[in-house]
């Protein structure tokens, strides 16, 4: 196993756990992250207050069928179960796309099925 498909597992563990110190510290400063029905963000400030207080999703758990490392590009693909803030339950497909630079993820996109995340 690769170190970047490591660290790509901490994040979802960490962001299951809403472990928002360890989720922070696999990213660079200067983050783009891009999802749908969101502006991107760039930086660490945005993406941080992302996960602060814009994230729409209360509690899950993420499940990762595939990850594919290549150079520095992760993708993994996997659902999602879990619970909005306002009570109803979350489904999704999704796809995320990595890249990385001195092992710190410096890239996200983020591509899901549905509207309900």
């Amino acid at each position: 196993m690769s170190d970047l498909e490591n660290i790509v597992k901490k994040y979802y563990s960490a962001v299951d756990k809403n472990d928002l110190v360890t989720l922070f510290s696999l990213f660079s400063d200067d983050i783009i992250y891009e999802r749908p029905g969101y502006k991107p963000l760039n930086g660490k400030e945005e993406f941080q207050n992302f996960y602060r207080t814009h994230r729409i999703i209360k509690s899950g758990q993420h499940t990762i069928f595939n990850i594919i490392v290549k150079d520095q590009y992760v993708v993994v693909e996997g659902e999602f179960n879990g619970v909005l803030k306002n009570g109803n339950k979350s489904y999704t497909k999704f796809v995320d796309v990595y890249k990385f630079q001195n092992e710190k993820a410096y890239y996200r996109h983020t591509y899901f099925d549905g509207a309900n995340i």
